[in-house]
């Protein structure tokens, strides 16, 4: 079990997956701290929780004033704990979304929605939580693939939690820039942020 660190939800219990190499929940010290980072740029935000695992993090984000939250997740098993936790917490169905698939594919399904959405600005993410297996390759393609959903808002926030020595490239320097970057012992979280002049 995990749980929620502050807001309207804190102290709240969130079921896990347990016995399964699935999902790795973040620590408490890790969340309080990313959060703590994000807190003027949650409030309100349209938010794409990536490899949602038990949902901690999506969930953590409503629970300080996001507006909505998409969570994105591979695993039937985790998608069924995510609908348990936002059930317990009777968070109204208009305030998240739950998507069944891969990251990458939900990805490239955006770039078609971005037409659609070109009319309306609360349609466009503003902060995004990804917190890949460690050893994914999908690290090497997340800014590029996330550029090209043309769904980034301006000044759009990325989070990539990841293994400490890992490193990270993009295609292009223009269009994000690595704002903040912390150590906690073999975690690392690295704040991207997104720029319109790059586009």
């Amino acid at each position: 079990m995990v749980r929620v660190i502050s807001g309207k939800y804190k102290r709240r219990l969130l079921k896990t997956l347990i016995g399964t190499d699935v999902t790795r929940p973040t620590s408490d010290r890790v969340k309080e701290n990313l959060f703590n980072i994000l807190s003027s740029d949650i409030q309100g935000a349209i938010v794409w929780d990536l490899f949602a695992g038990s949902g901690a993090l999506g969930i953590e984000a409503l629970s300080r004033g996001a507006q909505h939250v998409t969570f994105v997740e591979q695993s039937a098993g985790a998608c069924q704990i995510i609908l348990e936790n936002l059930k317990v917490l009777g968070v109204p169905s208009e305030y998240y979304r739950l998507v069944r698939g891969s990251v990458s594919d939900f990805l490239k399904s955006q770039v078609n929605a971005a037409v659609v959405n070109s009319a309306n600005d609360a349609a466009f993410v503003s902060v995004v939580l990804a917190d890949p297996p460690y050893q994914s390759n999908w690290y090497d393609e997340a800014l590029d693939l996330l550029t090209a959903t043309k769904t980034c808002a301006p000044e759009c926030l990325v989070v990539l939690e990841m293994n400490s020595d890992r490193t990270l490239s993009h295609s292009d320097e223009r269009t994000w820039q690595l704002e903040d970057e912390r150590k906690y012992g073999l975690a690392k979280l690295q704040f991207w942020r997104f720029s319109e002049k790059g586009k």
